[in-house]
């Protein structure tokens, strides 16, 4: 009897199973691991975008709106662009121009030192030229001379009878800036009376004349104004929309689509903190990898340091 008992009793204790909690690391595993789950897929669409836009601004064939030239040294024979630049050279060129802007006011000459530390901060100069119909963005390589050149065709708009005008407006933004902005800073205790405008917005505005209205573009930093008719072409290409999608950062003053843009950057730069730092948990709870893991995560650490350390000079250089 009391066998049978302990039969029948035995079905409902596997159905009441131990309800003691689970201990608090287990559950911080648990739940890291849900979160690097939930958070990668959320971020997806994200990540291989950021990814992608990142991707063409070392690759400029890609997604290439432009006809893309290569222009070895051959092709600048017999042009100012023969000789390779020399920083050494060019160094000593300007140093002897402003020894020769100096002797008018008797001051004191100067001579270069070091020259081996002479160098342009950047290996790349970019230029555009245009003509008719026809637009080039070049990348000029100072080193070695040569250059890539991508060219579109440029379809035939009417030009405004402004444009390439250079005016000098009372009151331009840029000028206001020059000088509000040391009148502000000095209520606060700095003397900063020299400013410049490194970068800064151009003011887009209908105006009609000619018998049409043109869409102007005014630049508030060289006064110049250019436009095109208001019903002129104003696409993007794939190119276009996808780097200027990855240089678009910052939280604007009033709320929209830029604003929400920010707010994914944030949450993208948060969920890659996050899968580095629970990516680490959960290869930590695996024992027969951690050696490797280890390894592998040295190795990542002392490679990330040496490229840290050696882009710091360079930057620091330019």
């Amino acid at each position: 009897m009391t066998m049978l008992l302990n039969l029948q009793a035995a079905p409902a204790s596997l159905a009441m199973p131990s309800t003691r909690r689970r201990p608090l690391a287990r559950a911080i595993v648990h739940w890291t691991r849900r979160l690097h789950l939930y958070s990668g897929l959320l971020m997806f669409p994200w990540v291989l975008l950021y990814g992608l836009t990142a991707l063409l601004f070392n690759h400029v064939e890609l997604f290439s709106d432009r006809e893309q030239w290569s222009f070895g040294r051959d092709d600048f024979a017999g042009t100012a662009l023969e000789p390779i630049a020399d920083p050494v050279a060019d160094a000593a060129a300007v140093v002897a121009a402003l020894n020769a802007e100096n002797a008018r006011g008797q001051h004191a000459t100067y001579r270069l030192v070091d020259e081996g530390s002479a160098l342009y901060t950047r290996d790349v100069l970019m230029a555009r030229a245009r003509g008719p119909g026809q637009n080039h963005s070049i990348l000029y390589d100072v080193p070695s001379g040569t250059a890539q050149v991508g060219t579109a065709e440029q379809p035939a708009t009417e030009r405004p009878p402004f444009a390439g005008e250079r005016l000098k407006v009372a009151g331009a933004l840029t000028e206001r800036v020059k000088t509000g902005l040391p009148r502000a800073l000095a209520r606060h205790g700095f003397s900063a009376p020299d400013v410049s405008v490194s970068v800064g917005p151009e003011l887009v505005f209908l105006v009609e004349g000619a018998g049409r209205v043109w869409r102007a573009t005014y630049n508030t930093q060289t006064g110049s104004v250019n436009g095109q008719p208001s019903d002129g072409p104003g696409e993007l290409t794939t190119r276009q929309f996808l780097t200027r999608m990855h240089l678009a950062h910052g939280y604007p003053s009033r709320p929209g689509l830029r604003w929400l843009w920010a707010a994914v950057v944030d949450a993208m730069f948060v969920s890659m903190v996050f899968w580095a730092l629970s990516g680490l948990v959960m290869w930590w709870q695996i024992k027969a990898v951690r050696i490797t893991g280890a390894a592998v995560v040295a190795i990542s650490l002392g490679a990330a340091g040496f490229l840290a350390a050696g882009m710091h000079g360079i930057l620091a250089a330019g």
